[in-house]
């Protein structure tokens, strides 16, 4: 067995990686907000939502790939998926939290004067001025 010294990275190299990954994977928490945005605005089918989250996991996948090429010369390191999928957690629970509540919150109100605007348009215009379908 040989010992190659630029394999051995150390614990403080280790330890900005892992951080790195977070970060990362905090950024991928916010990739997956908009898609959680979108299926506020617009619902979807069941089978639009299976394939949207097997593509962000295609997407998350080949972000943690070109992470370890680029930043690990090419070796896979647990820690890094393991950063990575806690900063995606950490971003969700909170501020993916507060974010995906202002937008439910927002759509809400929305629906509520679209609802209020369409109850007062029917009162004010009589049906027998719309044809007959």
């Amino acid at each position: 067995m040989s010992f190659n010294p630029g394999s051995f990275t150390g614990i403080t190299e280790e330890l900005r990686m892992l951080g790195l990954a977070a970060v990362v994977g905090a950024f991928l928490g916010a990739v997956f907000d908009i898609l959680r945005v979108i299926r506020i605005t617009l619902p979807h089918k069941s089978w639009m939502v299976f394939i949207e989250d097997f593509l962000f996991v295609l997407f998350f996948g080949g972000v943690f790939f070109c992470f370890s090429v680029e930043m690990l010369e090419g070796s896979f390191r647990l820690y890094v998926l393991v950063g990575m999928v806690a900063g995606f957690g950490i971003y969700l629970l909170t501020l993916g939290r507060i974010i995906s509540g202002i937008f439910r919150t927002t759509g809400n109100i929305l629906r509520k004067i679209r609802n209020s605007v369409a109850e007062w348009f029917k009162e004010a215009v009589p049906a027998k001025n719309f044809p007959e379908k």
